[in-house]
């Protein structure tokens, strides 16, 4: 590639951050409520009708906020990639900033679940009875707390070994008055000994590496009532082939192992999982490998 090839291709990409900085910048003024210089509103509202005439008509706050959300983690990870390439993988962020828009997103993990159980009544009869969910890797809690107030009859359990998630989300437990329905413990998965005590039991493959899972899905089995269900849940597949680096650059930075759904159902069919199935809702989900224990 010659050197102007690689300009024009810089500037391509850069006008794509420069767009999605400024959808960025519309959502926090509107979430906000914050005045900006005027000519510069209105050339931001014009970039926008650039993209879509009627980019955020319909969207709700809450809508928006997600949104807001998606964007947010997306620069943080770009950041984060851009400025130490060569970190070693695994979860090391400290920004309060960070970690609590990574949070807020994964909340919404909460809903994919409950759509998926809307179809599966065993599922549902068990997020919606007495019952304890776990959290593993639970971060600043905003999972946690999103499960409880979806499903009022559960008690959740959030596990992490990261004490700068950890501080915030004791202050996020509090602040929500959840304190008497979400518990917290400084526990890594491998050291679970918990015994036929939770209903449903949240996974998240990519934050939880390869050298693990062994001891980690043998845990969750036993730590699963009869009848309890796992939710195994990964970052979604993408439909071209640089999506897919990305997604497998992605995971591998977090700590995660790149599963092969395939392989997924296999591990846990080989624990003694059944109705091991697969499930894809909506287009910022994750993808759910789910099972539940023989009762």
């Amino acid at each position: 590639m010659s050197i102007e090839s690689l300009m024009g291709l810089v500037q391509r990409l850069n006008a794509s951050t420069e767009t999605l900085a400024a959808l960025g910048a519309e959502l926090r003024l509107r979430r906000d409520d914050a005045q900006a210089d005027p000519e510069a509103r209105q050339l931001l509202q014009e970039t926008l009708r650039g993209i879509d005439p009627g980019l955020l008509e319909g969207v709700s706050p809450q809508q928006e906020a997600v949104a807001f959300a998606i964007i947010g983690a997306a620069f943080h990870y770009a950041v984060d990639l851009f400025e130490d390439p060569a970190r070693a993988p695994g979860w090391l962020h400290r920004d309060p900033a960070v970690l609590q828009t990574i949070g807020r997103i994964s909340s919404r993990i909460v809903h994919q679940i409950d759509a998926f159980a809307a179809q599966r009544p065993a599922l549902h009869k068990m997020l919606t009875s007495a019952g304890n969910f776990l959290d593993i890797g639970t971060g600043v809690g905003w999972l946690a707390i999103e499960a409880a107030q979806v499903w009022p009859a559960l008690k959740v359990v959030g596990i992490d070994i990261w004490e700068p998630s950890l501080q915030l989300a004791r202050a996020n437990i509090a602040a929500t008055g959840m304190q008497e329905r979400v518990a917290l413990r400084t526990q890594s998965i491998v050291d679970l000994d918990d015994r036929e005590a939770f209903t449903v039991v949240w996974y998240p493959a990519p934050f939880l590496p390869l050298q693990i899972a062994p001891a980690a899905m043998e845990n969750v089995y036993r730590a699963l009532v009869p009848g309890g269900w796992l939710v195994f849940g990964m970052f979604p597949p993408q439909p071209d082939p640089l999506g897919e680096a990305l997604r497998a650059l992605r995971t591998v930075r977090c700590g995660g192992y790149l599963w092969k759904v395939p392989e997924v159902e296999e591990r846990l069919r080989a624990l003694g999982y059944e109705e091991v199935e697969t499930f894809a809702h909506g287009s910022v989900s994750a993808l759910l490998v789910v099972g539940h224990k023989p009762v």
